[in-house]
């Protein structure tokens, strides 16, 4: 409804003051002005009394006049006026004091919404409302500027109002898995944590990373979700750009160590190249027998072909370190990477007398990942955990256990060392704890974990030692 102008409300009060007049001079009483003293304590709600003071002290001179300058009755009446109309002014004037305290209070609770509503929607930042079953209810500006519409905007027939828009703005590879989180925090009252890439109004999808938190009622129900999001877009660029600076260096770096896998190399497929040799040999001898015996030799031509496997998987797993190009993500168990980055690791292990121990849980899910930077990963944490463990002169023991947990594949690295004293930082770029390191190499491990949508963090192991944990999702399928 829209305010009453301010000459109406003027003129309803002087009108009300006007006809009290009459009737009391008419009548030679003056119980008509209660009508004016109603009309004033009206119009001071409407929070303008100033035009009536301004007539209540006219009328009070008005009597003063009558008073002086006519008979004894209308002097009574004069005096009986006054006293009203300095009632009524005293009365207007609590009223006007009143009126302007709720009118300085009135502005400062609009000053207020005006700064929430700048702060909503004018911060650097995404904001939206669900309800407790999950359906947006609010946009702010910021936020349907970036997406071009707003919440009714995405409804969709025969669909729910979270799952219509989780597909129409969150990226396909993201849609599926940012639904069942969100569905997950809807039924459990977790809090939702998650970098996925939202379609923005022009088309171009940017990576953003969101929470969004309950709000309860006294009864710890939900009653709604509050979530906020922030561009992220630049920074998981700059990370992808480091993350491939690094393998390039990794890679230069391995290169300049050639000469010292050379002798590794030649150390390991010496062994399968001269039982090679001696098996050669052997047949030769069981065929030139007279008679041949061919059994036998069929026996060590299956030795020969054993052994040549041998070499070949010694020469692969090497190559694997240089190979140049990217490969694609498979679907495969996540045990054989295990197994292969243990093998890698095993010589540098005896060499520095650490034990390995492996306990990979059997019939884990498939999982698509990268094999060489997964392998990546995991030589990173291994020879960390070497490095821990450099001061303990005994009992240096590195463990790798994997676990399924949920829809996740949860591998764990730990060593009995010094322990992490900074487990949050060890992960920022260049931060490091070593005389010689560059501080870079967790900070890459994680971004690559990121970008196979998995976590990776550290924990303190007890009795001493440190824990590296990661986690990769699973592909429903199992694997035999």
């Amino acid at each position: 409804m829209e305010p009453m102008p301010f000459q109406q409300r003027l003129a309803i009060p002087l009108g009300v003051c006007a006809i009290g007049i009459a009737v009391s001079w008419l009548a030679g009483t003056p119980f008509g002005l209660l009508a004016p003293m109603a009309a004033i304590f009206l119009f001071a709600r409407g929070r303008a009394v100033l035009p009536l003071h301004a007539a209540s002290v006219i009328g009070l001179a008005g009597t003063l006049f009558v008073a002086a300058f006519h008979g004894e009755a209308a002097h009574d009446l004069a005096v009986t006026w006054a006293a009203f109309f300095a009632v009524a002014l005293c009365i207007g004037a609590i009223l006007t004091s009143s009126a302007a305290d709720e009118m300085r209070a009135q502005e400062a609770l609009r000053d207020r919404e005006r700064e929430l509503s700048q702060l909503v929607n004018l911060g650097p930042m995404l904001l939206w409302r669900v309800t407790a079953e999950g359906h947006a209810t609010f946009y702010n500006k910021r936020l349907i500027d970036f997406l071009g519409v707003n919440v009714a905007d995405i409804d969709k027939p025969g669909m729910s109002r979270l799952a219509a828009h989780i597909q129409t703005l969150i990226h396909p590879d993201d849609a599926e898995r940012a639904l069942e989180e969100s569905l997950h925090s809807l039924a459990t009252g977790e809090n939702f944590h998650s970098k996925y890439r939202l379609r923005r109004a022009d088309g171009v999808y940017r990576w953003v990373e969101s929470r969004v938190e309950p709000i309860r009622d006294e009864g710890e129900r939900i009653v709604q979700w509050y979530g906020v999001a922030f561009d992220i877009d630049d920074q998981m660029r700059a990370e992808e750009a480091l993350r491939q600076a690094h393998a390039k260096l990794a890679q230069a770096t391995q290169a300049a160590g050639l000469a010292e896998l050379s002798a590794s190399i030649a150390h390991e497929v010496n062994q399968p190249l001269a039982a090679i040799v001696a098996n050669s040999h052997a047949c030769h001898r069981w065929l030139s027998a007279n008679p041949p015996n061919v059994e036998r030799a069929k026996i060590t031509a299956e030795r020969i072909i054993r052994d040549a496997n041998s070499a070949a998987d010694v020469v692969s797993r090497i190559r694997a370190l240089f190979r140049q190009s990217v490969e694609p993500r498979s679907r495969t168990p996540l045990s054989g990477a295990i197994a292969e980055a243990s093998s890698l690791m095993a010589e540098e292990a005896a060499r520095r007398r650490v034990r390995l121990e492996i306990d990979v849980e059997r019939n884990l899910p498939l999982v698509a990942f990268d094999r060489v930077q997964i392998q990546q990963v995991l030589i990173n944490l291994i020879r960390n955990g070497f490095d821990a463990m450099d001061s303990t002169p005994d009992d240096r023991v590195l463990g790798m256990r994997v676990r399924r947990h949920g829809h996740l594949i949860q591998t764990e690295i730990n060593d009995r060392g010094v322990g992490v004293e900074f487990p949050d930082k060890i992960f920022e770029p260049f931060f490091t704890t070593k005389e010689n390191g560059m501080g870079m190499g967790l900070a890459i491990c994680r971004s690559i974990i990121e970008s196979h949508g998995g976590r990776l963090w550290a924990e303190k192991n007890e009795p001493r030692g440190a824990r590296f944990i990661f986690t990769l999702p699973q592909e429903l399928k199992t694997a035999q």
